[in-house]
């Protein structure tokens, strides 16, 4: 059995008729070469399946050709998608992705490890740590994005979901099947005031002329068993409760096992209404009706930009939005209380 060897910068010149440093130029995007000449040693490259090494290019280039990519919790279905995405933008672009898991850890911590492994740039879900923090560590690291979080630096760019706008989306479903006692499950990973997704609800009840009822509000863990745990405290404490609206699509679909422990029928006793899209939300009975975010376009999207960064230092910083819409499924409908 014989070992297919491995093609060279040497063979790719060869095959293009060009010099080792033309293949290299073409490779990295740099100095004087024609969009045709560097078209054409791209596709024999591609063709001939030769692999650049990184640490020459790190060494010839300054740059890595690697990005770090920064979630709280992989388990969580809504990361995967957008892990994907990151991942094939950096692959088609000649990145490798560092993806670090903060859970239980530092995110500053993190992200001073990434950095020591030479990344080029950052992506990151960093919410726990503070501003200062965060502030510091831009000051001596960029281009950096942070998704969700809203942060003036000159080194950090945004990507933010509009969780306000997509609350109040998901309330105005609810209140046009006839609801009005609509419950909300939120996180208690953040206080009540820094909550986009509980502002959107509050300001959905306002819109419908609904007086607010704190009553109303549960916060728990924004995971499968929060769900179950608050929809159960929410629903024994209220059981005038005719529709409510997740924080997330787990805690939602904890909710819809809530019920059944209660003897509740979803949507004929309780319509219940999620949060970020997640493919399991589908997947389940009753299916759960979702305010859906386009998590990989959330990913590509964030890559493209701190690429883009790199590349070009002085580009554009300006936040990158995303709007979120309702999918309806079977979780929800008309409201059958008197």
């Amino acid at each position: 059995m014989f070992m297919k060897q491995k093609v060279t910068i040497e063979d790719v010149a060869r095959a293009a008729g060009v010099s080792k440093q033309t293949v290299s130029r073409a490779i990295n995007d740099k100095g004087d070469i024609s969009p045709k000449t560097r078209e054409r040693i791209l596709a024999l490259v591609k063709e001939m399946g030769y692999r650049p090494n990184r640490m020459a290019q790190a060494m010839n280039t300054s740059r890595s050709h690697m990005i770090g990519l920064v979630v709280p919790d992989i388990t969580n279905p809504f990361f995967p998608e957008i892990v994907r995405a990151v991942q094939d933008a950096a692959m088609e672009n000649g990145y490798t992705t560092l993806i670090c898991n903060t859970e239980n850890s530092s995110e500053i911590e993190v992200l001073n490890d990434l950095v020591t492994h030479g990344i080029d740039g950052l992506i990151t879900f960093t919410h726990r740590a503070d501003d200062a923090a965060v502030s510091e560590f831009a000051d001596r690291f960029g281009p950096m994005l942070i998704i969700n979080r809203e942060f003036d630096h000159q080194n950090v760019t945004t990507l933010m979901v509009d969780n306000i706008g997509g609350a109040c989306l998901a309330v105005e479903h609810l209140v046009g099947l006839g609801h009005e006692t609509i419950g909300m499950l939120s996180t208690d990973l953040a206080t009540l005031s820094q909550t986009r997704r509980v502002q959107g609800y509050k300001e959905g009840l306002s819109g419908a002329e609904i007086q607010f009822d704190d009553s109303l509000l549960v916060q728990a863990d924004p995971t499968l068993a929060g769900g179950l745990i608050a929809a159960k405290e929410l629903l024994t404490r209220r059981p005038d409760v005719t529709a409510i609206f997740a924080y997330n699509d787990l805690m939602g679909v904890g909710a819809i096992r809530a019920c059944r422990d209660l003897g509740l029928q979803v949507p004929e006793d309780i319509s219940i209404i999620g949060f970020d899209g997640i493919q399991i939300a589908s997947m389940i009975s009753p299916a759960l009706s979702s305010v859906h975010v386009d998590k990989y376009e959330m990913g590509r999207k964030a890559f493209e930009r701190v690429y883009n960064l790199i590349q070009h230092p002085e580009g554009s910083r300006d936040m990158i939005g995303m709007k979120p819409k309702v999918i309806q499924r079977e979780s929800t409908g008309p409201r059958t209380k008197a």
